[in-house]
């Protein structure tokens, strides 16, 4: 299964590649390195993304589909909804879901080379393998463009699962520092 997982998340890494990616982002933190390759170019109002986050005990892939709009009139505040496929390796168990989420994106109005970011996926039980009750992802980012093509961030990542024993599985939980280009 998880040569399953690892071959379906590097296709799909080389079919949003080769659909002229529009950002390409790489994090890291105390325990984790994550890539996030995204394209905007399918459509005008969808995005689409691949990701990868590893760290010693963990190999989670995701594949991310939204349809986003702007909800205010200067264009400062954008909304996206959409759904999230996982792929991960956690202390050697292989979990598969599907989680349903959103995401807000809000440009400074004072200076727009500053930008805040939050999404948050939720996957119940139903929509999990293993013995596990829910899947959370929340992701606040504050960045800011540093070049034409480059950006810088810090973001708070926390990625956890709940067992049917009740205790929490964190895979993720703490800040990272990131550089994002632009294409």
């Amino acid at each position: 299964m998880k040569k399953i997982a690892l071959s379906i998340a590097s296709l799909l890494t080389i079919i949003t590649l080769n659909s002229h990616a529009a950002n390409l982002a790489i994090d890291i933190g105390n325990d984790v390195f994550s890539v996030e390759v995204g394209s905007k170019n399918f459509s005008q109002s969808n995005e689409f993304s691949v990701a990868m986050l590893h760290a010693d005990d963990l190999h989670l892939y995701s594949f991310k589909g939204l349809v986003t709009g702007v909800l205010d009139q200067n264009g400062n505040l954008e909304a996206a909804l959409g759904g999230k496929a996982y792929f991960i390796n956690f202390f050697d168990e292989n979990i598969q879901g599907l989680a349903l989420g959103g995401e807000l994106n809000y440009k400074i109005p004072m200076n727009e080379k500053f930008e805040l970011h939050g999404s948050i996926y939720y996957a119940p039980s139903p929509m999990l393998t293993d013995d596990l009750d829910y899947l959370r992802d929340l992701t606040i980012t504050a960045s800011y463009q540093l070049l034409n093509n480059g950006i810088i961030y810090m973001n708070y990542r926390n990625i956890q699962a709940n067992d049917e024993s009740g205790g929490d599985l964190k895979m993720d939980n703490g800040f990272n520092f990131g550089i994002e280009f632009l294409f």
